[in-house]
């Protein structure tokens, strides 16, 4: 008899044939999901055999796919390739990895399993491959050539799989979104080259325009003409600015001529036509302010929407040359843009698409400045879903950006029974940039545009120069007076901007305010490097009553880097740790420089209910799209509800394929051991940044 084949040489066979299927396909053009086979185990047992041999499969960029198990089908765990020893190891280690499916091998059969989608629920056989006829490993050799060509047999059937997995939904929610980017960018493209004539020439108005975008998109660029890369680039994002302001309108008197017949008080609009053939800026600009003033007359709404207008002026600049005039194509630009934003039907979106949209128009080179990532919808419902309790729940987003905490929120208070100016006048926003206050007014004042009187109570301000009770500037037609924050919360949702202390320009506001604070507030000791999102935590303590919940999505450096000691030790003296959630399957902000966690938080002034209390370091182990459906399907809420109710009843340990537990005593320290002195440890103080 010939040599047995061991599971190393066997492995390594089939990570060779994964590979050249790969290049196959990959000249062929053909799309693949699989493209390399791992051996991730090497053991040998006291014999000097080789044990049950690991393979797992890959992306192209190295993201693990499938896992298995593969056994000789001499031995007794390998005459069967649905051995329950086999399979309980090649389950247990897919478990670990986050993986849907595992497959076990004895050479003759490959055998692919999809795993549970809960604990309780059984794992099931999607299909097996016969690999060869043999008996013994011995005889492996002869039939390799057949071996390798049933392999990729059973790549190909799991490919299939894999793709009917639902791994994550699309960032780019529509391609009407993307639709509308394009011919954004198209706009601020056709004026480029006169704004940046304009700027580079006229110092004072350049100057001008620094203010304007610093006060409404917190962007402020040098704006010099002699770094010519630089200067284009900024340029471009400031147009591109000024050109979705616009769009944004349009956006809302699209919506508003679909709902204006469906409200109570009848209204129509008319048709908005582009004159495609226009080289006249002013006459462009002139044609879509009439258009603004006439949805707000009829509406008798949506002005504080409509009339913000930064950016305007840079963005519709005339031809001044006899070139510019001839490569003026501004009518064209628009007329496609308007007929971008008429192709779809908005009121029958359910997302948050105007977010989306701003994010997308910000430059990578510029989004870790301004500290801007869109957080997707799953993330947005699963906090908010924890948070909002009853349809009556005064609820906060400290840092609004473009609305997407403020439009789940609505939608979730309106699902569980509120009318809509009950949801509207239960949510408050807080942005400090004026157009991202604007997109989110916005973006609540067409959650559902058929209602009347959308005035949503997103206030223009500083976080950190708020305080309960404190008037604001905003003002609801109808009541009297400027309205005043409100003293107790039920809930504060939101993900704060990743930006160190060190680069915030706030840095005088954030000190006084917690000079204010009230006494039972007891103040951390953080360090210069600390990332914005701390502050908002202390900050928004004060806000929330006993038992209110806080959602945010911080820093996943909350859990090792130098701040983080303080600010758990700041939140185990003031909340009931309810659970900190990470994913081992999914980045929620792939452009940004960390990972994301989920902070769940209830306030509790019990110090004995709180180092009682057993918190709960969640780690899920499916992406968040297969854990809940869908953004519009009609079992969204119910599954997101169960899911929140699982993850917080689940015992301790790593049974349930979705998730695992870890839980720990909160104790006073936030679950954090001392050797010594724990004040030994915090940083320095706020106003002495090292």
């Amino acid at each position: 008899m010939k040599n047995p084949t061991n599971e190393l040489t066997f492995v390594a066979w089939l990570g060779t044939a994964t590979r050249l299927r790969a290049e196959s396909r990959a000249t062929q053009g053909l799309p693949t999901l699989i493209f390399t086979g791992e051996i991730e185990e090497r053991q040998l047992d006291s014999l000097g055999a080789v044990k049950r041999c690991d393979l797992r499969l890959n992306s192209r960029s190295g993201a693990k796919l499938i896992s298995g198990e593969v056994k000789r089908p001499e031995v007794p765990e390998g005459r069967d390739a649905r051995n329950e020893r086999l399979r309980e190891d090649a389950r247990k280690k897919a478990i670990a990895r986050g993986l849907p499916f595992y497959f076990t091998c004895n050479m003759r059969e490959v055998v692919l399993y999809a795993i549970g989608s809960r604990a309780t629920t059984s794992d099931r056989e999607e299909f097996s491959t016969i690999l060869c006829q043999i008996s013994h490993s011995s005889e492996v050799d002869a039939h390799r050539s057949e071996i390798e060509s049933q392999w990729s047999s059973f790549i190909d059937d799991v490919e299939e799989r894999l793709r009917s997995q639902s791994t994550a939904r699309p960032i780019v929610t529509a391609a009407d979104v993307i639709a509308v980017r394009n011919a954004i960018y198209a706009v601020a493209d056709e004026c480029l080259v006169r704004s940046m004539r304009r700027l580079d020439s006229d110092e004072a108005y350049a100057q001008s325009v620094r203010a304007v975008a610093e006060a409404a998109f917190n962007f402020s660029p040098p704006l010099q003409s002699s770094l010519a890369s630089n200067f284009r680039a900024e340029v471009e994002q400031l147009l591109r600015f000024g050109v979705f302001v616009f769009a944004q309108k349009l956006l809302l008197y699209r919506v508003l001529e679909e709902a204006g017949g469906r409200r109570r008080n009848r209204f129509g609009l008319d048709r908005l036509a582009v004159p495609h053939t226009s080289t006249d800026p002013s006459a462009i600009e002139a044609l879509l302010k009439s258009a603004v003033a006439q949805a707000i007359e009829r509406s008798g709404d949506f002005e504080t929407a409509f009339l913000p207008e930064p950016l305007s002026d840079l963005v519709f600049t005339r031809p001044s040359t006899p070139q510019e005039v001839l490569d003026c194509r501004v009518g064209l630009v628009w007329y496609r843009l308007l007929e971008a934003i008429e192709a779809a039907s908005w009121t029958s979106i359910s997302q948050n698409l105007l977010g989306l949209l701003y994010e997308l128009l910000v430059d990578p080179k510029f989004r870790h400045d301004l500290g801007q990532f869109y957080t997707r919808e799953d993330v947005v419902d699963l906090l908010v879903t924890f948070a909002i309790q009853s349809p009556a729940d005064l609820t906060i987003d400290p840092a609004a950006g473009g609305g997407s905490f403020l439009r789940s929120a609505y939608n979730r208070k309106r699902a569980i029974g509120a009318d809509h100016n009950g949801a509207l006048s239960t949510i408050w926003g807080v942005e400090i940039t004026a157009f991202a206050a604007e997109l989110s007014t916005v973006t609540l004042a067409t959650s559902d545009p058929v209602e009347e009187t959308a005035y949503p109570r997103v206030v223009l301000s500083d976080f950190f120069a708020l305080s309960p009770g404190k008037a604001t500037r905003l003002e609801i037609p109808g009541q009297p007076g400027r309205l005043t924050v409100p003293r107790d919360f039920d809930a504060v949702v939101g993900n704060p901007p990743y930006i160190s202390y060190r680069r915030q320009s706030n840095q005088k506001t954030v000190i006084r305010a917690f000079a204010k604070l009230p006494e039972s507030v007891l103040l951390p000791r953080f360090s210069g490097k600390s990332d914005a999102y701390v502050w908002f935590i202390v900050h928004a303590t004060q806000f929330l009553k006993e038992g209110g919940r806080l959602g945010f999505v911080v820093s996943s450096a909350v859990l090792f880097a130098d701040y983080g000691i303080p600010l758990i030790r700041f939140v185990s003296r003031h909340y009931r740790i309810v659970a900190v959630i990470d994913s081992l399957v999914e980045r929620w902000f792939p452009d940004a420089d960390t990972n994301a966690v989920l902070l769940l938080l209830e306030r509790c002034s019990s110090a004995t209910t709180r180092e009682e209390n057993q918190m709960r370091f969640i780690r899920l182990r499916r992406p968040l799209a297969q854990l809940f459906p869908a953004v519009g399907q009609s079992a969204r809420r119910d599954e997101l509800e169960n899911l929140i109710a699982e993850l917080l009843d689940a015992p301790h340990g790593g049974g349930d394929p979705r998730f695992s537990v870890n839980i720990v005593r909160q104790g006073f320290h936030g679950g954090i051991e001392f050797d010594g002195d724990p004040d030994q440890v915090e940083s320095e103080d706020l106003d002495q940044p090292d």
